[in-house]
């Protein structure tokens, strides 16, 4: 009989699948069938099946759970993932994904305000970051505090729309300001 996940995939499952032991710690089928579903989606079938195939048989159940927390922590902060959620003090999300994805659920980006660190973690990740200031949506400062500018003084194309100049301020068109899209919501 075919375990849940090469039934997701259709493949041939045999009693040698190298899918079957990595789904054993989730419980219902459903949610072993929409877990490969998605990490297949996200790494790709022959990926997967690669990553699976050059790890250990005993290892094989942790990585898994990896891929998936990955996938499901890249899906909802593309910029810095499974990673970046734990390192903000954002682990929470991670884990409400992957729950999403276990029930069958879609997963969309969160918007950026949310990934904000907590207080308590606010001295110690802005350690490597200067200070900025939002206005108008855009973020003034530098990061890293000594780097130069890059783009000291840059047109877009040619166009003469919009100019970055040294203080990193767009400029609009007359003295509009200008409207910064927001893709992610």
């Amino acid at each position: 009989m075919s375990c849940n996940g090469c039934r997701v995939l259709r493949r041939g499952c045999s009693d040698q699948c190298i899918l079957r032991p990595c789904l054993e710690w989730i419980e219902s089928p459903q949610a072993q069938g929409n877990a490969t579903l998605f990490v297949s989606k996200f790494f790709g079938r022959s990926d997967l099946m690669s990553f699976i195939a050059g790890v250990p048989e005993t290892k094989r159940p942790a990585l898994f759970q990896s891929l998936l927390f990955e996938a499901c922590g890249r899906t909802v902060n593309p910029v810095n993932g499974a990673v970046g959620l734990l390192s903000t003090g954002n682990w929470h999300i991670c884990q409400a994904a992957v729950e999403t994805v276990l029930a069958g659920g879609v997963l969309r980006p969160i918007s950026i305000g949310i990934l904000a660190p907590n207080s308590d973690e606010a001295s110690a990740w802005g350690n490597n970051q200067s200070s900025s200031k939002h206005k108008g949506g855009v973020v003034h400062g530098s990061m890293g505090g000594g780097s130069r500018n890059c783009m000291e003084k840059t047109a877009s194309f040619g166009s003469g729309i919009s100019e970055v100049s040294r203080e990193n301020r767009v400029k609009g068109v007359g003295s509009k300001e200008p409207k910064l899209l927001n893709l992610f919501a």
